[in-house]
C-alpha cells in the first residue's frame, strides 16, 4: 500500500477500536491523522501518545450526529493542515438491542443519528474538501448491512442505510477524482462487542465459532483493509463494501 506521506486523514470515532487501530495504521505510514469522539479525555490522551512516537495529528472533540460539529471538523483541518485527503467515517453506536416489537423511538433515534445521519454529514462536508485535490473515504459498515440479524434490528437497519450511503455518494463523486468504498466487518473484539454480549465470554466464543475462521478479528485486521481501501492499490474501486467476516456470510 506504500506511504501515506503528506496525506491528512480525519477518523471520526478514532479513540477505540477499530477507529483507533486505523488512526494508528495512518500514522505509523507517515500520514498526518486528525482523530474526532465525544471524549476530549481519551482523545487527547491518544494523540499524545502518537506524537510521542513520532506522528503528527490531532484530536477534535464532538458529536458525529451534529451536523455544525462536522462542518467545524472539517473547516478544522483545511485551516490547520491546509488539506483533507482521507476521510474515515467510523464513528457508531449498537444502542438496545431486543425483538423489533420491544424497539423505541429513543432507541431509533440513537442509532440512526449516529451510524446515518453522522455518515451523511460527515460525506457532505468531506466531500468538497477532498474534491479540491482528489483522494478517497471509507466508510465503516457491518457485516449485517446486507442481512439480518435477530434482535438487532435497529443497528442492522442503520448499516443497510450506510451501504446505501456509499454506493450512492460513490456514484456521484466518481468524476470528482474521490473513491467511496465501505468495510464490512465481521465480529470484531472491541468494546461494542462487549457491550453487544453483556462482556459474555461464552456467548463471545460462541460467535467466534460461528465464523468459519474459528475466531473473531482483532481492529488492526480491518485497520489494515481500511488503509488498502484508502491507498493507491485501490485506485479502480469505488461504491464497494468489502466484507471482512472471516466467511461468516458465506455460510
Amino acid at each position: 500500500m506504500g506511504t501515506f506521506e503528506g496525506k491528512v486523514v480525519l477518523v471520526t470515532g478514532g479513540t477505540t477500536g477499530i477507529g483507533r487501530a486505523t488512526a494508528e495504521g495512518f500514522a505509523d505510514a507517515g500520514a498526518t491523522v486528525v482523530v474526532t469522539g465525544r471524549n476530549a479525555a481519551v482523545g487527547e490522551e491518544f494523540i499524545s501518545a502518537l506524537r510521542a512516537r513520532g506522528a503528527k495529528g490531532t484530536f477534535l472533540a464532538g458529536d458525529v450526529s451534529r451536523e455544525d460539529v462536522v462542518r467545524a471538523w472539517v473547516r478544522a483541518v483545511e485551516r490547520e493542515f491546509g488539506r483533507l485527503d482521507i476521510a474515515i467515517n467510523n464513528a457508531g453506536v449498537e444502542g438496545t438491542l431486543g425483538p423489533v416489537a420491544e424497539q423505541t423511538e429513543e432507541n431509533f433515534r440513537l442509532v440512526f443519528d449516529t451510524n446515518v445521519k453522522g455518515v451523511l454529514f460527515s460525506l457532505k462536508h468531506e466531500i468538497p474538501s477532498i474534491a479540491k485535490q482528489g483522494g478517497a473515504i471509507v466508510n465503516v459498515s457491518s457485516m449485517v448491512g446486507d442481512v439480518g440479524m435477530a434482535g438487532a434490528s435497529v443497528y442492522v437497519a442503520s448499516k443497510h442505510a450506510v451501504n446505501g450511503l456509499t454506493r450512492s455518494a460513490a456514484l456521484e463523486t466518481a468524476r470528482l477524482g474521490i473513491r467511496i468504498n465501505a468495510v464490512a466487518p465481521g465480529g470484531v473484539i472491541t468494546p461494542m462487542l462487549d457491550r453487544f454480549t453483556g462482556s459474555n465470554k461464552e456467548v463471545q466464543a460462541g460467535f467466534a465459532q460461528a465464523h468459519p475462521v474459528g475466531r473473531l478479528a482483532n481492529p488492526a485486521e480491518i485497520a489494515r483493509t481500511i488503509l488498502f481501501l484508502a491507498s493507491d492499490a485501490a485506485e479502480f474501486m469505488t461504491g464497494s463494501v468489502l466484507t471482512i467476516d472471516g466467511g461468516y456470510l458465506a455460510q
